[in-house]
């Protein structure tokens, strides 16, 4: 998961933040210390060079263990893209994509919120008894694995960086706004809301339903077609479901 997290970081050309969430981590350890200069003028600034307001990617383990004092902030973050850096000072984060994991769902409703702004759920399942070869042949994390994907000539492993990120964006985003939604997907969201309140007891909330038709068009968009297909309904299965049981229903 933490390699996921560094390679989309990699792949953005930005900075990544890494940390594991404890019931015990502080507000300081996530988002920055406070600036004692700032302080003794009488203001409550944070110092967030290298910290999450100020990554690109981040990779937060354990997140469900984010107590109170962590998560509204959080929540502004994920949702606004934004940092309230004390005294009504709000900074915008370049955050494009936060990768959380856990190994426990949410049980209370106080994280019912956090865990609405990840759009994307995947469930990852231990390693079958056929992968557990693969998995003991594999370098050590922190080792180069070159020797394992290296091609025939000999050529060396290369990062991914893309430098005309923002340009392909607003590209593919300019793109999306011009699929349409049909009657037909249109119907399809309703019915499976409507399938997941009454036979799931799944509240969909509206807020999942339009980023997850955004991703839908973003999708159809980058397939070069001009409304949404069936086939980029099928996405849905890793966006509609609470728990991981029920993604096969969906």
């Amino acid at each position: 998961k933490s390699v996921l997290g560094k390679r989309l970081s990699q792949l953005c050309g930005g900075s990544f933040f890494q940390r594991l969430l404890t019931r015990f981590t502080t507000p300081e350890e996530i988002f920055g210390p406070l600036s004692l200069k700032a302080l003794e003028n009488d203001e409550y600034l944070r110092k967030t060079d290298g910290f999450l307001p100020t990554a690109t990617v981040a990779f937060l383990d354990e997140i469900f263990k984010a107590n109170s004092a962590i998560l509204n902030t959080l929540l502004t973050i994920l949702n606004e893209r934004q940092f309230d850096n004390g005294a009504g000072l709000r900074e915008d984060c370049p955050i494009r994509c936060v990768v959380g994991a856990s190994n426990e769902l949410p049980e209370s409703d106080e994280l019912d919120a956090l865990y609405d702004r990840f759009l994307i759920r995947k469930e990852v399942l231990p390693v079958s008894d056929e992968g557990i070869l693969q998995l003991l042949g594999m370098s050590l994390p922190g080792q180069s694995s070159c020797e394992d994907n290296r091609p025939q000539d000999g050529d060396e492993c290369e990062t991914i960086f893309t430098d005309d990120l923002e340009d392909l964006i607003k590209a593919v985003s300019i793109a999306a706004d011009n699929v349409a939604m049909d009657d037909e997907a249109c119907a399809l969201m309703k019915d499976l809301r409507t399938f997941m309140r009454e036979d799931l007891n799944v509240d969909v909330s509206d807020r999942r339903l339009v980023k997850a038709t955004r991703l839908l068009k973003v999708s159809a968009a980058c397939h070069g077609r001009t409304k949404v297909d069936p086939l980029d309904c099928l996405l849905l299965q890793h966006m509609i479901w609470r728990l991981p049981e029920q993604r096969a229903a969906v």
